[in-house]
């Protein structure tokens, strides 16, 4: 049914053209699950003047698998409810171990929200072309193991930044070599004092241990030696640093 729900939203506003915008609302753009803690709580709220039900679960990065189909270590209650209009509704995530993940960095996983609006009433009259939209929200949910080294809000200034080439095209490379995650979600090419080139962004998570390729724009400098980059913290702040380029 789920699935139903999801492929019909998608469908409805590729064709239609409709813009859905979900009223509960997610309080906060990422969750953090500290290892050893026993749960951690998100808060959703109803900003819609009718009541929704609402379905939730966590998926290991598929977002196309469904509720049921979820492999993951964490539980999420209740996975249903009814949130009233101008109400909430707290959620408690709790670590349930089994498939446990590395404790040596972070892991991610993905919080998924499907808000679905109540039918119109019979004395209200259903239109004949009548569509039922569920809107699903997704968010990022990061499990921080205990007794990893450093800051996470460290992490950012620790990225080394190199100007190479993938298939031809040149690139900036980020490697990170600290145990969280790093999002990046602008980039800036720092040319003189004050100009700066846009660099397209666009998965701009680094993994711990890992690396990402920003393919540079046509307009972009030969020689770069600082960038403008902007990440996201914990809790979902953005801050801009000014950083060295190597070769």
């Amino acid at each position: 049914m789920q699935r139903f729900l999801l492929c019909l939203l998608s469908f409805t506003l590729l064709a239609a053209g409709v813009a859905a915008q979900a009223a509960v609302v997610i309080g906060g753009t990422r969750v953090i699950y500290p290892g050893g803690d026993r749960e951690v709580s998100v808060q959703l709220t109803n900003d819609g003047e009718n009541p929704a039900l609402v379905q939730v679960w966590i998926d290991a990065g598929d977002a196309d698998a469904a509720p049921e189909q979820s492999d993951v270590p964490f539980i999420v209650l209740p996975p249903i409810s009814r949130v009233e209009a101008g109400s909430g509704q707290v959620l408690r995530i709790s670590f349930t171990g089994g498939k446990t993940p590395p404790e040596d960095r972070e892991s991610v996983y993905w919080l998924n929200v499907l808000d679905i609006p109540p039918a119109p009433k019979a004395e209200e009259g259903i239109p004949q072309n009548f569509l039922q939209l569920a809107v699903r929200s997704r968010i990022k949910l990061f499990y921080r193991p205990k007794g990893l080294s450093g800051k996470a809000n460290d992490a950012p200034e620790k990225l080394q930044w190199y100007l190479s080439r993938s298939g031809g095209q040149a690139v900036l490379k980020a490697k990170n070599p600290t145990p969280y995650h790093v999002t990046v979600s602008r980039l800036e090419i720092l040319r003189g004092e004050s100009a700066l080139v846009p660099v397209p962004v666009d998965e701009g998570m680094i993994a711990p241990g890992g690396s990402l390729e920003f393919p540079l724009p046509a307009n972009a400098p030969a020689a770069i030696g600082q960038v403008r980059m902007t990440t996201i913290n914990d809790f979902g702040g953005r801050v801009a640093r000014d950083v060295p380029v190597g070769r």
